[in-house]
C-alpha cells in the first residue's frame, strides 16, 4: 500500500472518529412501568420506585403493580412479563375519581444537543388520558384509554440540561385506574465539540486535495 493511501485511510479514521461524536446516544434512566431498580419484574403489590404520582385525589403516592388474576383484567392490555406491567395506587387498581398525574424523572449532560433529544414508547391509561408532559411542556399524545391495545407515544420538545420531569396524565371516572408504560426509550446526540468540526472540515479539504493527487 502506497504512502498516499496509507494517509488517505488515516485520514478516513478521523473523519469517522469526529462524526462519530455526533451520533446517537440513549437516554438512561427510561424505564417501563412495573420494573425494580435492576429492571426487573415486580410482583403484585410492590410499589413501583421509577414512577411517582404528583397529583390524585387522595393526594402524592408511590404507584404499586396491580395484580393481574382479577378484573379489570380481561379489558386491559394484558401485563407483558417481563417487560412492562399496569401500575396504579393500590393493587386491586381502585382509585377515587379525578386527576393522576405519574411522573419519571431523568438527566441530560450539557453537550447533549436538544434539538435532537426524543423520547418513543406505547402506553395506556385508564380511565382517559390528559397528556404527555415533558418539563411543563403538553405534548399533543392520546392513549387509548380503556383499550384492549397500547397506543404509541413521541416526545420531542420541552427538553432541559440536567433533570426532565416526565409526566402521564389520565382521568379516572372511579373504580380501577392505573397506567402502562412499555418500550419506552430515548436518544439524543451530542453536541460536537470545536476541534472535532474543526477536524471534520480539514478532513474533507485534505481528502480532496489527495483524490486530485490521486486521479492526476
Amino acid at each position: 500500500m502506497s504512502k498516499i493511501h496509507l494517509t488517505l485511510l488515516a485520514l478516513v479514521l478521523s473523519c469517522v472518529a469526529a462524526v462519530h461524536s455526533a451520533s446517537a446516544v440513549p437516554i438512561a434512566g427510561l424505564f417501563n412501568t412495573g420494573l425494580g431498580s435492576s429492571a426487573n419484574y415486580l410482583a403484585a403489590g410492590q410499589p413501583d420506585a421509577h414512577y411517582f404520582v404528583n397529583t390524585s385525589p387522595s393526594g402524592p403516592f408511590t404507584p404499586v403493580a396491580i395484580d393481574d388474576t382479577n378484573y379489570p383484567f380481561g379489558p386491559w392490555v394484558p401485563n407483558n412479563s417481563p417487560f412492562s406491567r399496569w401500575i396504579g395506587p393500590t393493587i386491586s387498581s381502585q382509585g377515587p375519581a379525578g386527576a393522576y398525574h405519574y411522573e419519571t424523572t431523568f438527566n441530560l449532560p450539557s453537550n447533549a444537543n436538544l434539538s435532537t433529544a426524543m423520547i418513543t414508547g406505547d402506553w395506556g391509561t385508564d380511565d382517559w388520558s390528559l397528556d404527555i408532559w415533558l418539563n411543563g411542556t403538553p405534548q399533543g399524545q392520546v392513549s387509548g384509554g380503556f383499550s384492549p391495545v397500547l397506543v404509541p407515544f413521541m416526545v420531542n420538545s420541552g427538553f432541559v440540561f440536567g433533570p426532565n420531569v416526565l409526566e402521564f396524565r389520565l382521568n379516572n371516572a372511579g373504580g380501577p385506574t392505573g397506567l402502562r408504560v412499555d418500550n419506552i426509550r430515548g436518544k439524543y446526540n451530542l453536541i460536537p465539540e470545536p476541534a472535532s468540526l474543526s477536524l471534520a472540515a480539514g478532513c474533507v479539504v485534505v481528502l480532496f486535495a489527495l483524490r486530485r493527487r490521486v486521479c492526476d
